[in-house]
C-alpha cells in the first residue's frame, strides 16, 4: 500500500516546493486539490497546459503518485443551473487528470438534510450527474470516484453500492473514507459497519482517506492517528488481502505531527 497526504495540508505552494516537502516525509502518494494546494490558482478554470507540465514533472521527478485529482463538487444540487456549473468544473478537473495521469477525479455527493423520504429524488439528481460525468471522462479515459459520507446524498455502503452497479463498467470507482461514514452512533458497532462497506464496494475502492477522530460535543472531531476512537484493524487486514496497491491517503495532517502519522499509516500497513 502506498503512503500519502492530501496535498494541500501541507500548504498552498508552488509545484516543486510542494512535492519536495511531501518527499521529505516519505509521501508517496497525494491526493492534489489544485485550486487548494497549488500556490496562484483559484479555481480549475485558471489551470494552465504549462502549469500542468509544471506539477507533473515535480510530482514525477519526487516518485509522488497522484492517486486521486480532488476535484469536489456539488452534484446533488437541485437547482439545475447550479449544478450544471458544478459539473462544467468537473469536466475541467477530468482534463487536469488525463494530463497528470491521475488514478482518479475524486468528489463527494452534496449535504442531505432533507426527511429520508426525499432522499431518493436526491439520489435521482446524483445518478443523473453521475452519468454525466462519467460520459465526460470516458472521453478522457479518466476514472470518476465517488466518497460515501454519512451526512451526505450518497450516506450508506448499501447506497453506494446501487450507484456503483448501475454503473458498472463504465469506469467509476469509490473512495472509502471510514470516519466520513461513522457516526458516534456507530463507534461501538464500527467493525460491523466496516465489513458492511467493504462487501459493499471494496472491489470498487480507488484510494483511501485515512484519519481518527474523537467524540466532542456530540460530533466527531479530528484526532492524531491511534488516538480517537477509530479501529482501522478489519480494513487494514482487508486492504493487505484484496489491495495491496492501493493509496492510503491521511486527511487533516498537520505538517509538525506528520513524521509520527505517517509511521502509525505505515505500521497499519504492515511496513
Amino acid at each position: 500500500m502506498k503512503i500519502g497526504i492530501r496535498a494541500h495540508d501541507f500548504g498552498c505552494l508552488p509545484p516543486v516546493r510542494l512535492a519536495e516537502k511531501m518527499a521529505a516525509q516519505g509521501v508517496e502518494a497525494a491526493q492534489l486539490a489544485i485550486p487548494k494546494a497549488i500556490a496562484g490558482v483559484e479555481s480549475y478554470a485558471q489551470v494552465t497546459d504549462g502549469l500542468l507540465r509544471e506539477i507533473g514533472a515535480a510530482f514525477r521527478e519526487h516518485h509522488i503518485d497522484i492517486a486521486v485529482l480532488g476535484c469536489y463538487i456539488e452534484p446533488s444540487l437541485p437547482d439545475e443551473a447550479a449544478r450544471k456549473a458544478q459539473l462544467d468544473t468537473f469536466r475541467l478537473g477530468l482534463r487536469c487528470a488525463a494530463e497528470l495521469g491521475a488514478g482518479c477525479v475524486g468528489t463527494e455527493t452534496t449535504l442531505f438534510s432533507g426527511p429520508e423520504q426525499e432522499r431518493p429524488a436526491a439520489y435521482d439528481i446524483l445518478r443523473r450527474s453521475v452519468d454525466a460525468m462519467l460520459n465526460d471522462a470516458a472521453k478522457l479515459g479518466v476514472t470518476v470516484a465517488v466518497e460515501p459520507v454519512a451526512a451526505h446524498t450518497l450516506n450508506s455502503p448499501a447506497l453506494a453500492a446501487r450507484l456503483l452497479q448501475e454503473f458498472r463498467g463504465g469506469g467509476l470507482a469509490a473512495i472509502f473514507d471510514a470516519v466520513n461514514l461513522l457516526t458516534p452512533a456507530r463507534i461501538e458497532t464500527q467493525a460491523a459497519l466496516w465489513d458492511e462497506a467493504l462487501a459493499a464496494f471494496g472491489p470498487d475502492i480507488a484510494a483511501v482517506h485515512v484519519k481518527d477522530a474523537v467524540v466532542k460535543d456530540g460530533a466527531l472531531a479530528p484526532a492524531l492517528l491511534g488516538e480517537g476512537v477509530m479501529c482501522y484493524d478489519n480494513i487494514m487486514r482487508w486492504l493487505a488481502q484484496h489491495k495491496p496497491g492501493v493509496a492510503l491517503l491521511r486527511e487533516e495532517i498537520a505538517p509538525e505531527t506528520a513524521a509520527r502519522d505517517l509511521a502509525v499509516m505505515r505500521a497499519w500497513a504492515g511496513r
